[in-house]
């Protein structure tokens, strides 16, 4: 069977050529087919799962992606821009001086950036995250976190974070 795609076949099964090849490209398409269908219906089952198994409910948690995306978008615009700055003034110390547009002058004079966040500052917001709730209040990123331990609110009536894994 593995010889009939090849010229020189022997002579008494060659009118089984055709059925053969037939044959194998209907195993192939069907084995290609349930792969498909099964990887559809394990993605599916998945986000079955997810939603079965949260601790929080489906609009908190819709909440919480669209606090996500909002955090991300505003911490990459002010990260550009403090960037922007911050090169700015280590050109500017460099050389002495820097060569800016009329907008990044603006902005310079508009966002002073007199230092730079420590390495702690960068770790405390960087890396995984799970659901946690503060003192019975959710906290939505790393970041949110940070900033409520840098105004005080760090630890719930046990002194402990109430950790809650969304799959």
């Amino acid at each position: 069977m593995a010889k009939f795609p090849c010229k020189d076949v022997p002579a008494e099964v060659v009118h089984f050529k055709e059925e053969v090849i037939r044959r194998l490209k209907f195993e192939s398409q069907l084995i290609g087919w349930l792969l498909i269908g099964g990887v559809a219906v394990s993605i599916f089952l998945m986000k079955c799962f997810k939603h079965c198994c949260s601790k929080i409910s489906f609009l908190q948690e819709d909440y919480w992606s669209q606090y996500s995306s909002a955090e991300n978008t505003l911490f990459n615009r002010t990260s550009e821009v403090h960037a922007k700055i911050l090169a700015a003034a280590n050109v500017k110390q460099f050389f002495g001086m820097v060569a800016l547009d009329k907008d990044e002058k603006e902005m310079i004079k508009e966002f002073p950036v007199e230092s730079v966040q420590s390495t702690f500052q960068w770790n405390d917001i960087t890396g995984v995250y799970t659901y946690k709730e503060i003192n019975g209040f959710p906290v939505y990123s790393r970041l949110h976190k940070w900033a409520k331990m840098a105004v005080g609110e760090t630890t719930d009536a046990n002194g402990k974070e109430m950790e809650l894994l969304t799959v």
